[in-house]
C-alpha cells in the first residue's frame, strides 16, 4: 500500500523566521492554560489564497489522498456538489494545479467523504463517497487512487445525505480499518454504521446520542487518550437539539459519549484532522466554516480541538467566508515540508436559480514549533556612552508560500580511501637538520593513519507521530 509521505513538522510554515525561537518557546510553555481557557489560540497560523476550484460549487465532499498517476504527493479531491453534480476534481499541492478525474455515478449532492484503505483485492488508499440526494442516498462508491477509476461498493444499510464520514479502526467483531457514516437528514439522524473494506460490508453500531444532519465529521485520537493511535470518530455540531455539542465515538467500547462543545454553533461546518499548531501535541481536530443559521452568509471562525486536553483554541479566520464547502488536510501549496488545512468553495446564494456559488479555495499554513530548543543568542559587548543604532523594524508576516527547493539526485558516495602505511626509516638515514631558533613553528601534521570516527553522534530532530486520518 503506497502511504503519503511525511512532511516536516518540525519547521516553521512560510512567512516565519527562525529568529523568535525563544519567544516561540514561551508560547509552548504557556499553551496548555490558554486551550483550557478555549479563548485564544495557542500559536498563529497564517492563510494563503491558492488557485480556485475550477467549477465552482457548493454542497460539496472533500477529503486529502495519495495523488493519481500524472499528480504528485497528497492531493485535495473534490466530488459533487451543485451545479455540477458530477464533477470530480483533484489539486496536487506540489504542483499547484488542478486536475479533472473520472465522472460520478451516480452523481451526488451533499455527500460524505472520507480516505481509507481500499476494498479487498485493489491496491492502496481510496477515496469514498457516501449518500447524498435523491437516487444517490444509498449509494456507496470508492475512488482508487492507484487505477484512476471508481469502484461500486456495497450500499448504505440507509439513505443519508447531509452526514459525515470519517476513517478509525474497526469495532469488535470486525478487523483492520473501517470507513464510519453517521446522522443525516433523511430518516436517518441518529444511526451510525461502519463499512469494512476487508469483507465489502457494512454493519450498524452504536446509535448517536444527539441526532444531527449538515454537522462535521473526523477521526483523531481519543478524548483524554495521550496515545496517538487510540483513535476516535467525531460528530460536530449541525442541525440538532444542541449545536454546539461534539460527541465522539470508541470503536473499543462501541460507545459514544460527549466531549467538549464547540465555542462557535455551526451549520454545514466542515472538519479534518491535522498535526496541531504550535503549544498542542498529537493531532487535532480543525473545524471551519460553515453558518450560524440556514441560508446565513459563510463563517469565517476556525476552531482546533486537541483531544490531549479536550479543548477547543480558536485560529485565525478565514479570508473568505465558506459554508457548504469542503474542508480537508494535506501539504500546503509548492511547500509539503508544512502541513495545511484547505477550505474549498462556498454557497453565496442558495435561493437563487442555479445557486450562485463560488470556487474559493484557501489554505491554512499550521505553525510548528522545532522540537530542537534554540540556543539563546550571546549578547553583543558595549561600549559605554556609545551611540545605539535605531532597532530594525520587526518583518512583516509574509502570507505567500515559498516553493521548497528541488533535491537534486546525489551520486554514490565511494568509501573513503584507506590511508597508505608509512614506510620504515632507513638504518642509516641521517637525522635531518634541525631548524634555526629562530624559525617559525609549524603545527605537527595528522597522523597519516587518522581515518573517519565511526562513533561520532549525529544529532537527529524527533519526528512527531501524526499518522491520524
Amino acid at each position: 500500500m503506497r502511504r503519503t509521505a511525511r512532511s516536516d513538522q518540525d519547521e516553521s510554515p512560510p512567512g516565519r523566521t527562525g529568529h523568535r525561537g525563544w519567544r516561540r518557546l514561551a508560547v509552548a510553555a504557556l499553551a496548555p492554560l490558554l486551550a483550557l481557557s478555549a479563548t485564544t489560540a495557542t500559536a498563529q497560523g497564517v492563510w494563503i489564497h491558492v488557485p480556485d476550484l475550477p467549477t465552482a460549487r457548493a454542497g460539496l465532499a472533500s477529503t486529502g489522498a495519495d495523488c493519481p498517476e500524472g499528480l504528485r504527493g497528497t492531493c485535495v479531491y473534490v466530488a459533487g456538489g451543485v451545479p455540477s453534480p458530477e464533477k470530480f476534481e483533484a489539486y496536487s499541492p506540489a504542483s499547484g494545479t488542478w486536475a479533472t478525474l473520472p465522472v460520478l455515478k451516480p452523481p451526488r449532492v451533499g455527500a460524505a467523504a472520507t480516505t481509507a484503505p481500499c476494498p479487498n483485492g485493489v491496491r492502496g488508499d481510496c477515496v469514498y463517497l457516501l449518500g447524498g440526494a435523491d437516487t444517490a442516498g444509498r449509494a456507496a462508491e470508492a475512488y482508487s487512487t492507484e487505477t484512476n477509476a471508481w469502484l461500486s461498493l456495497t450500499p448504505l444499510t440507509q439513505a443519508r445525505v447531509n452526514a459525515a464520514a470519517a476513517t478509525a479502526p474497526c469495532p469488535e467483531g470486525l478487523r483492520g480499518t473501517c470507513v464510519y457514516v453517521f446522522g443525516g437528514n433523511t430518516g436517518a439522524t441518529g444511526t451510525a454504521e461502519a463499512y469494512n473494506p476487508a469483507t465489502n460490508r457494512w454493519a450498524s453500531v452504536a446509535t448517536l446520542p444527539t441526532t444531527r444532519s449538515n454537522h462535521a465529521g473526523a477521526s483523531a485520537p481519543c478524548p483524554g487518550d495521550p496515545n496517538p493511535r487510540h483513535l476516535c470518530v467525531y460528530a460536530i455540531s449541525g442541525t440538532n437539539t444542541n449545536p454546539r455539542s461534539v460527541d465522539f465515538y470508541n470503536p473499543v467500547n462501541n460507545q459514544w459519549g460527549p466531549a467538549a462543545e464547540i465555542p462557535t454553533a455551526r451549520i454545514t461546518g466542515r472538519a479534518a484532522t491535522a498535526p496541531c499548531p504550535d503549544g498542542m501535541s498529537n493531532g487535532c481536530i480543525y473545524t471551519v466554516g460553515g453558518s450560524a443559521t440556514p441560508g446565513a452568509p459563510g463563517l469565517t471562525t476556525v476552531e482546533a480541538y486537541t483531544p490531549v486536553t479536550s479543548a477547543w483554541v480558536t485560529l485565525p479566520s478565514t479570508p473568505t467566508g465558506h459554508t457548504e464547502h469542503g474542508v480537508a488536510a494535506a501539504p500546503c501549496p509548492k511547500d509539503t515540508r508544512h502541513h495545511c488545512v484547505y477550505a474549498i468553495g462556498n454557497l453565496v446564494n442558495g435561493d437563487a436559480r442555479p445557486p450562485i456559488t463560488t470556487g474559493t479555495t484557501e489554505a491554512f499554513a499550521i505553525e510548528r514549533q522545532s522540537n530542537r530548543p534554540q540556543p539563546r543568542p550571546e549578547p553583543t559587548p558595549t561600549v559605554p556612552n556609545a551611540p545605539q543604532p535605531d532597532p530594525a523594524p520587526a518583518p512583516l508576516p509574509q502570507p505567500d508560500v515559498k516553493p521548497a527547493p528541488e533535491v537534486k539526485p546525489q551520486p554514490d558516495v565511494k568509501p573513503w580511501p584507506k590511508p597508505e602505511p608509512k614506510p620504515e626509516p632507513k638504518p642509516d638515514a641521517k637525522p635531518a637538520p634541525k631548524p634555526p631558533a629562530d624559525a617559525p613553528q609549524t603545527a605537527p601534521a595528522p597522523a597519516p593513519d587518522a581515518g573517519l570516527d565511526p562513533e561520532v553522534d549525529v544529532p537527529a530532530d524527533e519526528e512527531e507521530a501524526d499518522d491520524v486520518r
